[in-house]
């Protein structure tokens, strides 16, 4: 799971990167400006070098890009597909068959930290002397 979205999120950062570096070699051989700004021709030998310059700098930032996706891949952790829970208890169903409290199963699943408190209707259930109920509920 974790590494086909990995995958998926290179392959798709991989294509934009691509789709960008051919429309900027595709604008060194249409001269671009010259087309749609009615602009002076651009010498073949100063569109060669900035093709040479463009590849170098595209180069550069879809390795950095990688590299960056990458890292911040390694601190994203995803809960994907059906989770099976119990209706009652709401303990979830594990891979080996298991059941597993949901706070447990939510924390060795992803970076989500839980914090037990107690809502104002449930407090004033288990703690009727001290919190009162609210009016309409």
């Amino acid at each position: 799971m974790k590494n086909r979205t990995l995958f998926r999120m290179t392959m798709y950062q991989s294509a934009i990167l691509f789709l960008f570096l051919i429309l900027t070699v595709g604008n060194e051989f249409v001269d671009i400006p010259r087309i749609l700004f009615n602009d002076a021709p651009t010498t073949y030998n100063q569109r060669y070098g900035e093709i040479g310059i463009e590849i170098f700098i595209f180069v550069m930032v879809m390795a950095l890009q990688i590299i960056l996706l990458r890292r911040l891949y390694k601190r994203i952790r995803l809960l994907e597909g059906f989770i099976s829970i119990c209706a009652n208890c709401k303990k979830v169903k594990t891979t080996k068959d298991q059941w597993q409290q949901i706070e447990h199963y939510i924390a060795d699943h992803s970076l989500a930290k839980f914090s037990h408190g107690l809502c104002p209707d449930c407090a004033a259930e288990l703690y009727p002397g001290v919190y009162k109920k609210k009016e309409g509920h």
